[in-house]
């Protein structure tokens, strides 16, 4: 019994650094994506790319929030 314990405890703990690992794999990507996007934008000057990729740099849940949705809300052009 304690050897199925320990086995189980080391299968778990895999798992979650295995998955810990994915989350940064994806959180990299979707930073990466971000970034590159703040970067191409031609209504931004290099202020206001630099404080975009500082604010989702520095607060990264919150900062890609307030991107995503202050993107969404500026008009488009046709």
């Amino acid at each position: 019994m304690p050897a199925l314990l320990a086995s189980l405890a080391v299968l778990a703990y895999t798992f979650g650094i295995g998955l810990a690992a994915a989350v940064v794999v994806v959180w990299v990507f979707v930073w990466i994506m971000v970034a590159v996007r703040v970067v191409r934008r031609h209504d931004l000057g290099v202020g206001g790319k630099l404080f975009w990729i500082l604010v989702i740099l520095v607060l990264p849940i919150l900062g890609l929030l307030v991107y995503f949705l202050w993107d969404a809300a500026r008009p488009r052009r046709a």
